[in-house]
């Protein structure tokens, strides 16, 4: 696994910004980051009700993942089984602030924010 501190923790997250964008759900939010273990195409992920948020354009466009299969919608492959963020995921769907800050995400945090 990367050095932790290169990695994007949820606490890192402006939730304030994500609401503002439309990123509100069912209340009590848990927002965290992952992304595609073959492409690196970045999600935002609420946890509260599994929710996936596909475009950082647009937080309307989400989809359900608890209990169901997910393919990438940039490269079609699946996601595996099992942890998709924190110390547990694989480290190929751990976010760094790098791949954040080259990513239409970057608006999601104040450090990355005016990068790009």
């Amino acid at each position: 696994m990367g050095v932790l501190s290169d990695i994007v923790q949820r606490v890192d997250l402006d939730h304030v910004e994500i609401l503002r964008r439309g990123g509100a759900n069912l209340g009590n939010e848990y927002f965290a980051l992952c992304k595609c273990p073959v492409c690196g195409h970045i999600y935002l992920v609420e946890l509260e009700v599994d929710t996936l948020y596909i475009s950082a354009e647009d937080l309307k466009q989400r989809v359900l993942i608890f209990g169901v299969d997910f393919s990438c919608v940039a490269c079609g492959s699946a996601f595996p089984a099992g942890p998709r963020i924190g110390t547990k995921a694989p480290e190929s769907m751990q976010v760094t602030w790098q791949d954040l800050s080259e990513s239409p995400w970057r608006w999601v945090t104040e450090r990355t924010r005016g990068s790009g």
